[in-house]
């Protein structure tokens, strides 16, 4: 599951399927894009774009784990 959301302030909220530690693939990265068209303005499809690529473990929230399926969940603030 990749989703694309508003957080409670507006911020953008991406959850990615599995731990942070492991590499993102593109079938993940190209559903990612295509759940942001639904959501974003075009200047935050454009910033977003150059932000994920680059999405470390560092910058996750958090990890979530529910019936054996993990999430990894990134706020970010796109201008």
């Amino acid at each position: 599951m990749t989703a694309v959301v508003r957080g409670s302030t507006g911020e953008t909220v991406i959850l990615l399927p599995g731990d942070a530690r492991q590499e993102v693939s593109e079938a993940t990265l190209t559903d990612l894009i295509k759940a942001a068209t639904a959501v974003l303005s075009a200047a935050e499809l454009q910033t977003l774009s150059r932000v994920v690529p680059g999405l470390t473990t560092s910058q996750m929230d958090s990890c979530v784990s529910v019936d054996g399926m993990t999430l990894t969940v990134y706020r970010l603030t796109i201008d």
